[in-house]
């Protein structure tokens, strides 16, 4: 499995074996920060942070998921979703985000001092978290 820490945002969700066809539930990182998760870094930098293991065959799967990661101290989040590649998935990712901020005024405010991005690429989301090694190591 991967290295949780409890700061991790985990949550449970059901896998089905792609070898086996089994149905288990595992326990997935739905939300790292990085200030204080610093034991996953390496798995999301390999695209390895959710990686499920079948307990009836051992077959090993990386599930496909979206990952919120917050790169403190630098006011910035990254939403991870391979998925997210249209111009829509990316606007409703932002809209969530601006749903969230504006629920009151503390979270509007840091809201408006927060950078929100969406990566879509193993590449792209590796090469930020290396600038944010260099930069808070």
């Amino acid at each position: 499995m991967f290295p949780v820490t409890i700061l991790a945002a985990t949550s449970t969700t059901e896998v089905k074996c792609e070898k086996c066809g089994h149905t288990y539930e595992a326990e997935v990182v739905d939300h790292v920060s990085l200030d204080e998760d610093r034991d996953l870094i390496k798995a999301l930098k390999a695209g390895k942070a959710n990686r499920v293991q079948c307990p009836k065959c051992k077959k090993v799967m990386y599930l496909n998921r979206s990952i919120v990661v917050n790169f403190e101290p630098e006011n910035r989040i990254i939403v991870f979703d391979t998925k997210a590649r249209s111009k829509a998935a990316k606007e409703e990712l932002l809209s969530s985000f601006r749903n969230v901020v504006s629920f009151n005024e503390t979270l509007s405010e840091i809201g408006e001092e927060t950078e929100f991005s969406v990566v879509t690429t193993q590449d792209r989301l590796k090469a930020l978290l290396e600038e944010y090694l260099k930069a808070h190591n």
